[in-house]
């Protein structure tokens, strides 16, 4: 009898239900424990961690934090200066307009070859021919009376002045034809017969074989005292992605400009091709062939094409970079 009391005392049995009221039960433990409390008591381990594995981790994360020690202090970030450029090919010449007027006759051709002194159109020239043909009939007027009396001074003097006078009809009469000064294609033809045009407009371009080509990029005035000749300048070329032609600054001016005087600079013909912002400094390269690579198909440059060009200016240590005013608290130290 006693060991059966012992046993019933020492076994707990169930754990005692709530005794169900019309009243919702509170407790403090959620369902989840109460459940896995009455499944009873259940043996667990402590977690074991060799000696060869913790060795092995705490030396991997001093070989890490090395590296990026090693890696923050080698590494150095750059600095680029960024501006607009445009291409300028050799061997062009613009053809505009000598003097003020009527456009007659267009002779060239766009895409036409021309060759050096041939006609390429002519100006509204009334006025000058009728001034030249009055001077030669009244340049013939005086030789006859010369040739009647050699001796008379008066119409030797008047000869002298008439052919001075017909000489410069001539000469101004010629200027309302324009000649090709070199050989080449015709190319930006923006003349038409009847169009009034300004002394100086440009009238059209001659293109001959274009060996290569200038840049000329226009980065932003602050950057002028850290940009000079010799200094590696890479060029993006608009609508092709991931292609870079790889240049030498040749030269870089030395005065910064305004962007009205950037753009007069360029020329009017140019000077829409590109958004300036801000004061600015002229840079110049040279591509030495007129063609880029993209994609394994081969282009031709084009006159006023629109890049952007970028010169690495600056290299800053990445430490310095991440943590701004270290390198000036350290030069101060030492």
């Amino acid at each position: 009898m006693s060991s059966r009391r012992k046993n019933r005392k020492s076994d707990p049995g169930p754990a005692p239900k709530p005794e169900q009221t019309g009243i919702a039960t509170v407790t403090p433990f959620r369902p989840e424990a109460l459940a896995f409390h009455a499944r009873g008591p259940q043996r667990s381990d402590v977690l074991h961690i060799t000696p060869q594995l913790l060795h092995a981790v705490f030396w991997f994360v001093i070989a890490l934090v090395a590296v990026v020690i090693a890696f923050v202090s080698s590494s150095q970030v750059t600095d680029y200066a960024e501006g607009p450029a445009l291409v300028l090919l050799d061997n062009r010449h613009d053809v505009t307009a000598s003097r003020a007027g009527v456009v007659v006759e267009v002779r060239a051709r766009a895409g036409a070859h021309v060759k050096e002194g041939d006609v390429l159109l002519q100006l509204h020239s009334a006025t000058e021919a009728a001034e030249l043909a009055s001077l030669e009939r009244e340049l013939s007027d005086q030789l006859v009376l010369l040739m009647r009396n050699p001796a008379d001074r008066a119409a030797r003097d008047a000869v002298l002045s008439l052919r001075t006078r017909r000489d410069v009809a001539k000469t101004a009469l010629e200027r309302s034809v324009l000649r090709a000064p070199i050989s080449g294609i015709v190319t930006d033809l923006r003349a038409r017969a009847g169009q009034m045009v300004e002394a100086g407009a440009p009238l059209l371009a001659l293109q001959a074989e274009a060996t290569g080509a200038h840049v000329t990029a226009l980065m932003p005035g602050p950057e002028r005292p850290r940009l000079r000749p010799g200094m590696p300048m890479r060029l993006h070329i608009d609508g092709f992605d991931r292609t870079a032609l790889d240049l030498e600054i040749e030269s870089v001016d030395e005065q910064v400009l305004g962007p009205p005087e950037a753009l007069r600079v360029l020329g009017s013909e140019l000077a829409g091709a590109i958004d300036v912002q801000g004061p600015v400094v002229l840079v110049h390269a040279f591509v030495p062939n007129a063609s880029f690579q993209s994609r394994g198909n081969h282009y031709r440059l084009h006159h006023g094409m629109s890049t952007r060009a970028e010169v690495a200016v600056a290299k800053e240590a990445l430490l310095y970079a991440w943590i701004p005013g270290l390198g000036e608290a350290l030069s101060d130290v030492f």
